[in-house]
């Protein structure tokens, strides 16, 4: 199973032996083994004790209490960090060289903005009748990675962050593929403002806190990034580790609609915002638990890789 999700207000979580038992109303509905979970996902309504806590922490499970509507109440219990304190000495050494940041930094975008472009070029053939606002984002996309190509170690983060920012042309390019019934016209995250923006919201969402788990898998502060600066409460490390895989989860997002995964009427409307309903809440966390593997090793692998650069890279 891997990965549970707990969502009904009148659910409860409670732990017996080596069991997470699950109840409803105060019936007992099942029971998961708790060596078969990694994760588990709950939403601020969902009742458990600090017994079940510990228990999460005995087994290495997090908890991820994800809140939709206030996502600065969103919370998550890992198990303990990597227990080698050096290496985020040496991270914290390496933040102070602006010039580490900035080759990080580059290359994040670099692999972001390659991917963006690939994405809308194989719709640019799949959607002949887009070809004109295809091909404007494209044209778009293709000066910034030119302009990042000849970037150098000179170029402020400041720079490199406008760089990005710039890229705004991608969602316009994006945002055409979804039928116009969905209302989908640009990133909007809070509240989201339509089905599209919902799920990739949500995407982001449990998919950055995949990024804080593979950091501190290997031994690396998940708040001190390289590209996002520091901020309060902010995990801004993952928020770099995510960059470049944004763009195959808005692949991912474009398909479950694509393929009639998820429908305009899987969402509804209120407190000014669009969210799923339980019927598409099941159907979106069926696919994520598959599409999930993929986008965990590819998170642990650049954790990987970020650990052997902080402790590679001397200082200059």
């Amino acid at each position: 199973m891997k990965i549970l999700f707990v969502e009904k207000p009148s659910m409860e979580l409670r732990s017996e032996r080596a069991c997470l038992l699950i109840y409803q109303q105060g019936q007992r509905i099942g029971s998961v083994p708790l060596k078969e979970l990694e994760r588990v996902v709950v939403t601020p309504q969902v009742v458990l004790t600090s017994g079940v806590l510990g228990v999460f922490g005995e087994y290495g499970i997090t908890l991820l209490v994800l809140n939709h509507r206030y996502p600065d109440r969103s919370a998550m219990l890992t198990g303990a960090m990597h227990g080698d304190v050096h290496r985020r000495m040496r991270q914290y050494a390496r933040y102070q060289d602006r010039a580490f940041r900035s080759r990080q930094a580059q290359t994040l975008l670099l692999a972001k903005l390659t991917r963006q472009y690939r994405l809308i070029s194989r719709q640019l053939f799949a959607r002949p009748d887009l070809r004109h606002v295809l091909t404007k984002s494209l044209i778009t996309l293709l000066h910034q990675l030119k302009a990042l190509q000849q970037a150098d170690e000179s170029w402020e983060l400041d720079q490199l962050r406008g760089l990005e920012g710039a890229a705004a042309a991608y969602f316009a390019g994006y945002s055409r593929l979804f039928a116009p019934s969905l209302g989908f016209e640009h990133r909007h995250r809070r509240p989201p403002t339509d089905p599209v923006n919902a799920c990739l919201s949500l995407s982001y969402t449990l998919l950055h806190q995949e990024a804080v788990e593979a950091l501190r898998t290997v031994g690396l502060d998940s708040e001190l990034g390289c590209f996002h600066d520091l901020y309060y409460q902010r995990d801004s490390l993952a928020c770099d580790l995510l960059e470049p895989i944004r763009p195959w989860i808005d692949a991912w997002v474009y398909q479950l609609f694509h393929k009639h995964c998820l429908r305009l009427e899987d969402f509804e409307r209120r407190d000014g915002g669009c969210w799923l309903q339980p019927a598409g809440k099941r159907r979106f966390y069926e696919t994520y638990r598959q599409k999930v593997l993929v986008f965990r090793r590819l998170l642990r692998q650049y954790a990987r890789i970020a650990e052997k650069t902080v402790m590679s890279d001397e200082p200059q």
